[in-house]
């Protein structure tokens, strides 16, 4: 019931919609406290808790002018379901097999009705493997079809192209004993490969944060929407392993860019300009250099002798210990950490929103070609 995607409310959804989410709705239980204690309870009304009833399922269908959403709920109070329905929209209710059924159309209702009575989403063979691959714990579960998502086009279609034009995507949040968990699970992937984050031992003990990956440039060639943040000119210095971290230092925390690349050349010419851009625009205030050490290239705001911590991240106790709870495998496709309590004071800094992420303590994430997950512990 409620999260899980394998439930009875998928037999009343059409076999053609773009994406299906369930969730659990009761959420004054124990097991959303958790998550709300990360996020806040985000504007979830007593009316919205009513109306949803136990369990909350929404799919979203190809429509002339777009997608169209409809709600499939057993409300508590189908007076404040009908309230609730009107006020946002032309939205009204109607029922089908024991379910209350929320749109904004008559093709939609009668959409839900051939559901109901012939062919419907809960029979694809494509969603009963993304089923079977979630957690029947999960507080909310989504599912999405690939073929559907190369139609909408756009960004979507490039997420869905990186990710190796899969036939389904399924998603889970899970609350955790004092942390909560987000996973991706995609099917038939094809593109990305594992690795052994080696560079990782480069990174001194008692950083604040690092990030793993290797070969970003081809995906984010992928992207171009990426190309105001990322410009083309970096994508040399993302080809081969590479790892970005921040540790703490007297006063401005030093950051290091590392990567060891293929072509050297090419990795430092990249970072070079990168480093000249940086400083321009931020009018000098931070002096940054470039360095080659054979196949290995690195840009970072440290003075040449700068001392070393002697010690490694990778034989910090509190890093083993959020790798091994998230469950991250040797060989990832990237791989992130990060001390978040330490983090935030630089997040603020950079005037970028941190509100909640004081309850946070250890922040993992990781890639297979299969999954991606996402872990954050409350401190």
């Amino acid at each position: 019931m409620g999260g899980t995607l394998d439930n009875a409310a998928a037999q009343l959804v059409p076999p053609n919609a773009i994406a299906y989410v369930s969730a659990d709705s009761r959420f004054d239980s124990a097991r959303w406290r958790t998550i709300f204690d990360l996020t806040g309870p985000v504007g979830l009304t007593p009316e919205l808790r009513a109306a949803a009833g136990d369990e909350l399922h929404l799919a979203s269908l190809p429509g002339t002018d777009g997608p169209e959403v409809v709600a499939i709920v057993k409300p508590k109070d189908e007076a404040k379901l009908r309230s609730f329905a009107a006020r946002n929209g032309h939205y009204t209710v109607q029922h089908v097999n024991g379910w209350s059924v929320v749109a904004d159309s008559p093709a939609v209702f009668a959409a839900v009705r051939g559901a109901a009575s012939g062919r419907s989403l809960a029979d694809m063979a494509e969603f009963k493997a993304a089923a079977a691959e979630l957690d029947t714990n999960a507080l909310v579960t989504a599912y999405a079809q690939g073929a559907a998502l190369q139609q909408v086009g756009g960004t979507v279609k490039q997420l869905a192209d990186v990710a190796g034009a899969p036939k389904w995507i399924a998603a889970q949040l899970l609350p955790e004993r004092a942390a909560a968990r987000l996973e991706l699970r995609i099917s038939a992937p094809t593109g990305a490969s594992t690795y052994r984050p080696t560079l990782l031992r480069d990174v001194p003990s008692g950083a604040i944060a690092a990030v793993s990956f290797k070969d970003l440039d081809a995906p984010l060639a992928k992207l171009p929407a990426l190309q105001n943040y990322i410009p083309a000119s970096l994508l040399p210095a993302l080809r081969g392993e590479g790892v970005a971290y921040l540790a703490p230092a007297t006063i401005v925390p030093t950051f290091v860019f590392e990567v060891q690349s293929p072509d050297p050349g090419a990795a430092e010419q990249a970072l070079r300009a990168t480093a000249k851009t940086l400083e321009r625009r931020l009018n000098g205030a931070l002096k940054l250099r470039v360095a080659r050490y054979g196949s290995r290239v690195v840009l970072t705001n440290a003075p040449a002798n700068a001392p070393s911590s002697g010690g490694a991240l990778v034989d910090d106790q509190p890093f083993k210990d959020a790798l091994a709870a998230a469950g991250a495998p040797a060989e990832v496709t990237f791989l992130a950490y990060a001390d978040v309590q330490r983090l935030t004071p630089f997040l603020q800094l950079l005037m970028l929103h941190t509100k909640r992420l004081d309850r946070i303590g250890t922040a993992v994430a990781y890639g297979t070609p299969a999954r991606v997950v996402i872990r954050a512990e409350l401190k």
